[in-house]
């Protein structure tokens, strides 16, 4: 029919949402979260390879050393292994943290830190305890909604309210035909 146009609503008249940009949001920030909450920086059985992810901690003369690089008060470096010269790490810098600050994340620094600018050297590991606490949880998750909503959450409207109403007055989505 010409004219006519059919809007899906909520039985309130507000227009249903197909993806909230807020719960997208607070979805991908969940996952981001779940993701690097399964590593953890342990220190090295053996000498890390080239390409291995690293954080190293600076001692005081390291920070006065490489003040001109990574900027003045730097605590600790992150990033991945590029080579190892003799006892010397030169790595990839993503990020630095400051004395008093959180970790910054820096590109295109490559530094070469010797043992006496390193307190502690630590490579990104996969922890095992982490990652069954997370697994643990979203099975918790899975479950919990399976058990409370069932696999036909929202599939199929009821047949129409108990007290003898029109399709229109139950709870849900209705079809409302308006003509232009």
């Amino acid at each position: 029919m010409a004219g006519i146009r059919t809007t899906n609503v909520t039985a309130g008249g507000a227009p249903l949402a197909r993806h909230s940009p807020l719960r997208l949001t607070a979805a991908l920030v969940a996952v981001l979260h779940l993701c690097t909450a399964c590593f953890t920086y342990v220190p090295p059985r053996t000498a890390p390879a080239p390409g291995a992810p690293l954080q190293l901690e600076l001692t005081d003369q390291g920070r006065v050393a490489h003040s001109a690089r990574l900027g003045p008060g730097i605590l600790r470096v992150a990033g991945a292994l590029k080579a190892m010269e003799g006892d010397r790490y030169v790595v990839d810098v993503a990020s630095v943290t400051p004395i008093r600050g959180q970790d910054l994340p820096v590109s295109g620094i490559s530094v070469s830190l010797g043992p006496h600018d390193v307190t502690d050297v630590r490579v990104r590991t996969l922890s095992r305890t982490r990652t069954s606490w997370v697994v643990g949880a979203a099975l918790a998750v899975v479950v919990t909604f399976l058990v409370t909503k069932g696999f036909s959450a929202g599939s199929t409207p009821p047949e129409g309210p108990p007290d003898g109403g029109g399709p229109d007055n139950y709870r849900g989505a209705a079809m409302i035909r308006c003509c232009d």
